[in-house]
């Protein structure tokens, strides 16, 4: 799944209240995971590379997984 649109679906759950986060448990756990399949498919594409830009832009992305992964672990756990 594309990281836009995990952050798009994640922003989205931000906005339910209390009783629609205890419906859609599952889902949410869902999310999380591919949260951290991104990260762990980033980090491995990180140690791959070997063109200087374009580590920058993966590390990027592998710092906003991180935040959005931080901030479910806030809300939702």
């Amino acid at each position: 799944m594309k990281l836009s649109k995990l952050v798009k679906t994640f922003e989205s759950f931000l906005l339910w209240d209390k009783e629609e986060i205890k419906e859609n448990e599952n889902e949410i756990n869902e999310i999380i995971e591919k949260l951290y399949e991104k990260r762990t498919k980033i980090e491995e594409k990180i140690r791959r590379c070997d063109d200087k830009k374009e580590e920058d832009k993966l590390k990027e992305k592998l710092k906003a997984v991180k935040k959005l992964i931080k901030k479910a672990k806030k809300e939702f756990i």
